[in-house]
């Protein structure tokens, strides 16, 4: 099992290696993009180091069973898969469905809007939200198997001793 943790987080982490290049590309290059596509993209950039901190952690727990906090594990792979999923529904949002090779006919305040290269800026967001949903998936499967750890280590709802413990 403990395989499975390793190349879960090994995923996560080339999903945000490609992450990274693709929304911070659409950030560096941001010439005049309005405030709503701005805050779209900071708050998926913010999403993308938080999610570096929860795999990074994650894989240093998979790797070192000393610092393998189950409740903290469960608690950064809960808050990374919710944040991520949100990031995921924002950008397909803002994006709509769309074709990059046309970008006409969209508001003042479209997300793609904002660059001299707008059609650049499209594909990129398009690629960005793909792998966000990606990364999510990968997420939601840590986070299930985080929550299969902590019931394991006995978390839970009950605590104290079981019936065969009892001595009467």
């Amino acid at each position: 099992m403990e395989t499975i943790h390793v190349i879960l987080r090994c995923l996560q982490l080339l999903f945000l290696i490609i992450l990274t290049a693709l929304i911070g590309n659409v950030i560096a290059l941001d010439v005049a993009a309005s405030s709503s596509a701005r805050a779209a993209i900071d708050f998926s950039m913010f999403v993308i180091v938080f999610s570096w901190l929860a795999a990074l952690f994650g894989l240093a727990a998979s790797l070192y069973q000393r610092i393998a906090i189950p409740l903290v594990m469960l608690a950064l792979d809960a808050l990374a898969t919710l944040f991520t999923v949100i990031a995921g529904i924002v950008l397909a949002a803002k994006l709509g469905a769309v074709n990059c090779g046309h970008t006409d006919g969209h508001g003042r305040n479209w997300i793609a809007y904002g660059s001299g290269n707008d059609e650049k800026r499209c594909r990129e967001i398009q690629a960005g939200t793909a792998f966000m949903w990606f990364l999510f998936a990968v997420f939601a499967a840590a986070l299930t198997m985080a929550a299969m750890s902590w019931r394991r280590t006995g978390g839970g709802v009950r605590s104290g001793p079981t019936m065969s413990q009892v001595g009467v």
